[in-house]
């Protein structure tokens, strides 16, 4: 597993893994011009559908900065993906993205699933401490923002299919060998593991 960068920040609470506000990108997010696309859209709102101007904006800002973490052919490959697969995809892109998601996934998640205990939300809330003891930033957050990362961290691996409502963590069952040799051929394996499953 790759060791997450420890410049955290707290941009995660704009929402999850943006399941439905990404597929709705679809057009600008294939298109030769992205930036540009995504640029005029924080105004025009065609395609996301989000009324409020600022909710829209911090919405698109945050799928540009996911955007930049997509490897080459990445889009081309998830909207042929079924909606599982695409799922976890965009939780692959959160990961990428964002240290703390990555911190809190490989020290709480992960451990929590390889010695079969359920994820509480006082795990990530202890992990939030352990970090806090030594990072000034994520120390000077309030303690809502340290619950809305939190609620959306535990959300994120929800949507994702790897947690469910009885608190369980799950390996996923759906994905095609064809999905995780997509992960395999980029050299990216360590998702695997993310996802539960063996690194072979």
């Amino acid at each position: 597993m790759p060791l997450p960068n420890k410049k955290y920040d707290a941009n995660f609470t704009a929402g999850g893994i943006l399941f439905n506000e990404f597929k709705s990108f679809e057009a600008v997010l294939l298109s030769s011009n992205f930036d540009e696309l995504a640029e005029l859209e924080k105004d025009q709102n065609k395609f996301i559908g989000i009324s409020t101007n600022s909710a829209r904006k911090r919405i698109i800002t945050e799928i540009k900065r996911r955007n930049k973490s997509a490897p080459k052919n990445f889009w081309e490959n998830f909207f042929s993906w079924h909606q599982e697969e695409q799922r976890l995809a965009l939780f692959y892109l959160c990961l990428k993205t964002y240290p703390l998601i990555m911190d809190l996934h490989i020290e709480v998640a992960l451990k929590k699933y390889r010695v079969g205990s359920k994820l509480e939300a006082y795990d990530i809330q202890m992990r939030f401490e352990e970090i806090m003891s030594y990072d000034d930033v994520v120390a000077s957050w309030s303690l809502s923002t340290i619950k809305r990362l939190n609620m959306q961290y535990r959300k994120a691996l929800r949507d994702s299919g790897l947690y469910d409502a009885h608190k369980v963590l799950k390996k996923p069952s759906k994905p095609s060998n064809q999905f995780w040799d997509y992960f395999k051929n980029i050299n990216e394996h360590w998702f695997l593991e993310a996802c539960f499953k063996d690194k072979n």
